[in-house]
């Protein structure tokens, strides 16, 4: 079952987040706009990359956090094609340019 994704009222816009369930094992399945997903996973590269996390330790309250975030990005890195690209700076870059355009800049 998906989770709704705006109030009814809302303007009608194109969201980050396509589609969302939780199956009966418990998991949950995201489905996210491509850009979106390169964006996420480039920033939490850098986040977590960089000292092994130590940028981001403080502003975390348990260890889960690390490891729960860590997850989250070698899952991407599993299905995006882009990081392993030579032309990666170029391909994130008009990544954020399109979730920019697609979301806006507050978004």
């Amino acid at each position: 079952m998906s989770a709704p994704l705006s109030p009814p009222s809302a303007p009608a816009r194109r969201e980050p987040l396509t589609d969302a369930l939780t199956t009966p094992d418990g998991e949950v399945v995201l489905t996210l706009n491509h850009s979106v997903a390169l964006v996420v996973f480039d920033l939490l590269a850098r986040l977590l990359d960089r000292h092994d996390a130590e940028g981001v330790r403080d502003l975390l309250e348990h260890p889960a956090e690390v490891a729960a975030l860590w997850s989250l990005m070698a899952t991407f890195e599993q299905v995006l094609d882009e990081p392993k690209e030579a032309d990666y700076r170029k391909l994130i870059a008009a990544a954020r340019e399109g979730v920019v355009a697609r979301l806006g800049a507050g978004a």
